[in-house]
């Protein structure tokens, strides 16, 4: 099964980062304008909004390249599926809201509600993504059967002493 990677990593992983930060942040400033009514952080949240749908829309086509690559049988496409309903609503979400910023409409309770709605249905697909994966880190669309093992190494029964001169220590100086 071929995926869509850069150095050996998903490329998915890679691009989701953008929106599953900035559009939850974008929703954190609104709320700080909503409170304030500082005009700057209506700007911040719609510039991060915008970074983050636009990420998220990089993101999708990378999952879908990926989701069209597994296996037809199993839970993986189904599972798939539900995170690219919630990424889909999010994105939706977000980008009314911007359709709402550009009419000049930031001040009404719609453009907040509008953020919280993309904000959560983001964390949401991310949780569900990464749930998805198996693992504790972005492999989004690698199955449990597929994902790779973790490498431990024990640090702590290294013989430290092989690092550590012998011999009375020395003091170093700075130049004078």
């Amino acid at each position: 099964m071929q995926k869509t990677t850069i150095a050996g990593h998903s490329l998915h992983s890679i691009l989701m980062a953008a929106p599953a930060v900035l559009i939850p942040f974008g929703f954190i400033l609104d709320a700080l304008h909503s409170a304030t009514g500082d005009e700057d952080y209506a700007k911040a949240s719609y510039l991060s909004m915008a970074g983050g749908i636009a990420g998220g829309l990089a993101a999708s086509v990378a999952g879908a390249v990926d989701y069209a690559a597994e296996k037809p049988q199993g839970d993986t496409k189904q599972e798939g599926q539900l995170h690219a309903a919630l990424t889909g609503a999010a994105l939706l979400a977000g980008a009314a809201n911007l359709i709402l910023r550009r009419e000049g409409r930031h001040d009404s309770g719609g453009s907040l509600a509008l953020s919280a709605i993309a904000a959560a249905g983001t964390l949401a697909s991310s949780w569900f993504g990464m749930r998805m994966s198996g693992s504790d880190h972005a492999q989004v669309g690698m199955g449990a059967e597929n994902a790779q093992q973790d490498v431990r190494i024990d640090h702590t029964a290294l013989d430290v002493e092989q690092y550590v001169a012998a011999g009375p220590s020395t003091t170093l100086h700075p130049p004078q």
